[in-house]
């Protein structure tokens, strides 16, 4: 078989989506290969390429890397073989993508030596022999245009239009490596078989017609669903499957031209009491690109304490029945379009939460209500959704709706951390490991509504990535956010639920950081001729202007000349101090690394911060306070809140953060008031729930000779002390399991009956 080099004319030799160094041009007829790799910022370091295991970012940066290195510009753009990723999705097969080139490199000794100088110009020019400048590197590299596949058998495809070869090397075969090596037909699918869910590595070997061959490998996630055989009403909503389910409420986004229904997943884990589904408690997954959180991970969002303890089953353990509402990518049906569920529009993704309430109550026994908890942007979709039932005249038959640090008011990535990263991916650098993280978290529909501040708002007119010096002030993505955040004010909370709230802010106004502070100022030397000088900083304080973005990327040329550079100013309203380092929910910048493997700059960005969080959900917007304008007034008071209760902790935690204060105040929520009395005063007596170790009792007046009680569910005493004297607050240690537990407290005047929980 001998495989040549493809020219797509169907592609009309694509655009190139990223600059050249344009200085390299006299350089062209001087190369042998016509590719010349210092054309472009080095992320890959093609020279030197990882081989092993590579991810599908690496590949497609590789590639990125070479073709915008070509002066022929004979390849396909990074965003083609995206677009041919999600198409072989959409087909469910995982498409394989071959690129074998030699290219041309200039080492730094030729600068130095002056083999290479710049003209008047400022264009490079030889002053040598070519083959005593250009250094000469080859590559051969198969990779997969998705990183995960949803299947423990999934089908792969090398089509013939993803086959390039820029060399002089002819290739014979190519060949897979499953239990035994197996040759591959171009646009002929084979399946690899998964025993477990894991990344894998793929070994495949490439023979050219001298006999020579290179043996590498390429990775891909496999994470097999449990899918169960139809969905919703189909299926009688087995436990211990993943349902599919699809909205028939259908959505409209700002940017589209029709209403689309949306897709979801669920799960449903049964209490571990009688196994019957009558107690719903309904959890709804957050913002998630790219669905990195499947409904395990969301199950595990819920331990807390570092001892293996998890909220979903505590709760499931009192005879409640948890369900988990994820948002997967998924196909359009009838279209190739690929959605990113958890990054898509919150009211498309509430109206799959409003079919999943309909399911669940025509299915459900007895008359428990329902009880639905939304953390993050799961808040908003949950929020949204009851209140949509209530306006329609649908029953959603909930009685508690409880938001986890969700952003009423909106959420925040630092404007300079938005800069810098839509310029790293979209400017001269051309990151795709970037790239990602900007398309999934700030180009999203979710993104654009929710973040308060939006790089979009303040590009220069005509600029994918350069900032106007002019719009400084915060604002939200032009025809999103405003939209958005007026909709869901006008619509307001449910009113026939309790609504309550955690929120991962501090509570006493204490900030993350300093307004203004430094978050990087770090020299990354990324190759011995190039190298790239960045600088970070949070939003300042209230009025005040400051840089908060500067990237530079320089060569060496006898000294260091700066090619290219891009800053952005922003200012602080004159009424509170930056977003960035306001109470709040953090999000932890070190978890960026997950969404950039085999990304070293990446990773020693990282490495360098000064500060490795952010306020991402302020306080006052976790707490929908609007009686403030002023991001760092303690909120410890409530100010004005539209929730009964809610837990604010006394520092700023990570965003979604469980510990035991705020286990304590959910599960007081969810059990208690089924139970009977919550923890209020009742004919002068109050009693702690739940319960830990001491029973505390507080009274207004002295009773004399009582008697106290306990006894589990099944009428069987656990506890009984009788002469006893309560006066104030009195604590009893009491031994008890974890579990539900009836307390009578009896005088000659009165007698008080409550249940309580032990932790």
């Amino acid at each position: 078989m001998r495989l040549k080099f493809l020219l797509i004319s169907v592609l009309q030799i694509s655009i190139i989506g990223f600059a050249q160094d344009k200085s390299f041009d006299l350089l062209q007829n001087q190369t042998e290969t016509q590719i010349l790799y210092n054309r472009v910022v080095p992320i890959s370091k093609a020279t030197q390429p990882n081989t092993e295991n590579i991810s599908a970012i690496y590949y497609r940066q590789l590639f990125s890397e070479i073709s915008r290195s070509d002066f022929q510009q004979r390849l396909p753009d990074s965003k083609w073989l995206k677009e041919q990723g999600n198409l072989g999705f959409s087909q469910n097969q995982v498409l394989l993508s071959l690129l074998v080139a030699d290219f041309e490199n200039i080492e730094k000794s030729s600068f130095e030596t002056g083999k290479v100088n710049q003209n008047a110009n400022g264009n490079f020019v030889l002053n040598s022999n070519p083959s005593e400048v250009f250094e000469k590197y080859e590559v051969s590299l198969m990779g997969s245009l998705l990183a995960r596949a949803e299947t423990d058998h999934p089908v792969f495809v090398l089509k013939n239009d993803l086959i390039f070869n820029l060399s002089n090397r002819n290739i014979s075969k190519i060949e897979v490596y499953d239990n035994q090596w197996k040759v591959i037909q171009p646009d002929v699918p084979f399946q690899i078989y998964f025993a477990e869910n894991s990344n894998q590595s793929i070994k495949y070997r490439i023979t050219f017609d001298n006999d020579e061959a290179v043996i590498q490998s390429f990775g891909i996630e496999i994470r097999n669903k449990k899918l169960a055989s139809g969905s919703g009403l189909d299926t009688n909503f087995a436990p211990d499957e993943i349902h599919t389910i699809t909205s028939t409420i259908a959505f409209q986004g700002y940017d589209e031209t029709e209403a689309f229904q949306g897709i979801g997943e669920y799960e449903i884990f049964l209490d571990t009491v009688d196994g019957i589904l009558d107690r719903p408690v309904i959890l709804i997954d957050g913002f998630d690109p790219g669905d990195g959180r499947n409904i395990d991970a969301m199950y595990h969002m819920l331990d807390f304490g570092g001892t293996g303890e998890n909220l979903a089953d505590l709760i499931r353990a009192e005879g409640y029945d948890v369900i988990l509402l994820n948002f997967p990518v998924y196909t359009r049906p009838g279209t190739s379009t690929v959605v990113d569920g958890g990054a898509d529009y919150i009211q498309r993704n509430a109206m799959i939460l409003v079919e999943l309430i309909n399911q669940i109550n025509a299915q459900k026994e007895g008359n428990r209500q329902n009880v639905i908890i939304g953390p993050s942007m799961g808040g908003l979709i949950s929020r949204y959704a009851l209140k949509y039932m209530e306006m329609n005249g649908m029953d959603h038959d909930a009685r508690l709706y409880l938001s986890f640090d969700s952003p009423h008011l909106g959420a925040n990535v630092p404007i300079g951390m938005q800069h810098l990263f839509n310029y790293m991916a979209y400017g001269p650098v051309g990151d795709e490991s970037v790239q990602g993280i900007v398309d999934g978290m700030l180009r999203s529909p979710a993104a654009r509504e929710m973040l308060i501040d939006h790089f979009e708002s303040h590009l220069l007119a005509g600029s994918e990535f350069e900032f106007d010096g002019s719009k400084l002030l915060p604002d939200g993505s032009p025809g999103f956010r405003d939209d958005f955040q007026n909709e869901l004010d006008a619509m307001g909370f449910p009113e026939n639920t309790r609504n309550v709230a955690i929120i991962n802010g501090a509570g006493d106004g204490t900030s993350n950081g300093t307004p203004g502070m430094t978050v990087i100022d770090h020299t990354f030397d990324l190759t011995s001729t190039q190298r790239a000088i960045i600088e970070l900083h949070f939003t300042p304080n209230a009025g005040q202007t400051l840089e908060v973005s500067n990237f530079k990327g320089q060569l060496w040329v006898f000294i260091w000349i700066t090619l290219y550079e891009s800053m952005a100013n922003a200012q602080s309203p004159s009424y509170t101090a930056g977003l960035d380092a306001s109470p709040g929910g953090r999000f932890d910048m070190t978890s960026i690394a997950e969404n950039a493997p085999e990304n070293d700059m990446i990773q020693e960005f990282l490495d360098n911060l000064q500060i490795e969080y952010f306020s991402f959900i302020p306080a006052v917007s976790s707490m929908a306070i609007t009686s403030t304008q002023n991001l760092y007034d303690p909120v410890e008071s409530g100010l004005n809140t539209p929730f009964v209760n809610y837990y604010i902790p006394d520092e700023n935690q990570p965003h979604i953060f469980l510990d035991e204060g705020n286990v304590l105040f959910a599960l007081t929520e969810i059990l208690i008031p089924e139970m009977g009395t919550s923890d209020v005063e009742i004919s002068g007596i109050k009693i702690e729930n739940p319960v830990r170790d001491v029973l505390r009792i507080w009274t207004d007046k002295e009773i004399k000779n009582g008697s106290i009680q306990i006894t589990d569910l099944s009428g069987r005493t656990v506890f009984g002390k009788s002469n006893v004297n309560l006066n104030g607050q009195t604590q009893i240690p009491v031994k008890l399991s974890k579990g539900t537990y009836i307390v009578q407290i009896s005088s000659e005047k009165q007698n008080l009956t409550k249940k309580i929980i032990k932790l």
